[in-house]
């Protein structure tokens, strides 16, 4: 190819940047989602990831400087939130998709009852319910029962009924305040909650991970991973992808230190006690302790004690399953990240078959179409193992549903990409 006509293949592409907690992922990609071209490279973490990302960008496109560059990244596996509102099937529906849309990771919801408050430490203890209403009696008295001593976190915010805000404040001077989400009702509209989560996300991400360091250009736009994935899955839903999806579909983003689940609702069971936001197409989940690096001494704990750990082994193994069985489940066995990623596929969707998470929906997968793998850790996964997989947790009057794993990344670039707005 002539200079020329490479020139003109790159007129109008952007360069977009992921970086993850084991990769950096460098595209070159056009506005309407095509992928011309990328580059993959293990997390250098002696370097850090500003010199790693920026000595990566001048050595692939130093004449183009940095000023139209797309970041994203889930570095440090996403923000932990825990949610205590009036309503933990109402308000706390609407506030738990918020918080996943934000790209952070809702870990409990309680309702202000809840006496027994929470052991597990979160990054943002989000409080709310109830719209905006001066005769607010009935949450009144219940936030002056609320213990913020009952739970570990690291800051307090406040996200609920306007006319009480002072008196939260007065009693919990520590705490921020922010406008109430569900001000005029239970809405799917990105809120308050959803900004103030996203900026929280990338705040943390920046202390922990040392995104500061990269020049302005680069980190001042930059992203959640997770909210990119959902763009791209909900773009890719209303036929804007290449990726085509048929019927009803789970996408697994397998991380280093998630593993995100992203469905269409259809899937959910009519009689399910968790139910996604009324109205919406698409739901998502964080597996907060699935995945192949950060979370792997909770994967492998899990899967020792799974009582079909020898089924999974069996079918993803070759040869040798009694030995690995064992030596497995005693602790001995480094098992390698293939196994780890199958792990996190078959645990992820065993306990949505069974709605073994706080909040998530218990799912019909007699009804399942489609799986889409995409991330990091599913890209050295096969398609027939991933469908045998798949097929332990099916009921066995269930067809095998189609699988799609994502090599090019390409739910990634839809979502960085994608200028239109993500449905309610």
């Amino acid at each position: 190819m002539d200079q020329n006509k490479q020139l003109l293949d790159l007129a109008g592409t952007r360069i977009a940047v992921d970086i993850g907690s084991t990769v950096v992922k460098v595209a070159r990609v056009r506005p309407s989602g095509e992928l011309v071209g990328q580059q993959f490279y293990p997390r250098d973490f002696e370097a850090g990831i500003a010199r790693q990302v920026e000595s990566i960008l001048d050595g692939l496109y130093a004449d183009e400087g940095y000023d139209n560059v797309l970041v994203c990244s889930s570095a440090n596996g996403g923000l932990r939130v825990g949610i205590v509102c009036l309503t933990p099937q109402y308000s706390g529906a609407a506030l738990r998709n918020q918080v996943l849309l934000a790209g952070a990771n809702p870990v409990f919801l309680h309702g202000f009852d809840d006496a027994g408050g929470d052991p597990t430490y979160v990054d943002v203890l989000l409080v709310a319910g109830g719209i905006d209403c001066e005769d607010a009696g009935p949450l009144e008295q219940r936030l002056k029962h609320f213990r913020p001593e009952r739970y570990r976190y690291g800051t307090l915010v406040y996200a609920g009924n306007k006319y009480l805000a002072d008196a939260f404040k007065a009693s919990f001077p520590q705490g921020a305040t922010i406008p109430n989400p569900l001000a005029d009702g239970l809405s799917g509209r990105i809120t308050s909650v959803f900004e103030a989560l996203r900026r929280a996300y990338l705040d943390d991400l920046v202390h922990k991970e040392g995104v500061s360091e990269l020049r302005a250009s680069l980190s001042r736009g930059i992203r959640p991973t997770p909210e990119v994935v959902n763009r791209g899955f909900h773009r890719a839903i209303l036929n804007g992808s290449s990726v085509r999806v048929v019927g009803a579909c789970v996408l697994l983003d397998i991380g280093g230190a998630t593993t995100d689940l992203h469905y269409t609702v259809e899937l959910v069971r009519d009689e399910s006690d968790a139910k996604p936001l009324p109205g919406s197409s698409v739901a998502r989940y964080v597996f907060t302790d699935l995945g192949i690096v950060a979370s792997r001494d909770s994967l492998l704990l899990q899967m020792r004690t799974h009582p079909r750990l020898y089924d999974l082994l069996q079918t993803v193994c070759d040869g040798e399953t009694r030995e690995i069985y064992r030596l497995l489940r005693e602790g001995e066995y480094e098992p390698t990240p293939e196994l780890l990623s199958y792990g996190c596929l078959f645990l992820a969707v065993d306990r949505f078959e069974q709605g073994r998470g706080p909040g998530l929906p218990t799912a019909d997968l007699s009804r399942l179409a489609q799986i889409i793998l995409t991330g990091g850790a599913a890209q050295a996964l096969s398609e027939e193992t991933v469908a045998r997989v798949v097929q332990l947790v099916l009921p066995s009057t269930a067809s095998s549903p189609a699988v799609l794993i994502d090599r090019q990344y390409q739910v990634w670039v839809d979502g960085i990409t994608w200028s239109g707005d993500v449905p309610a």
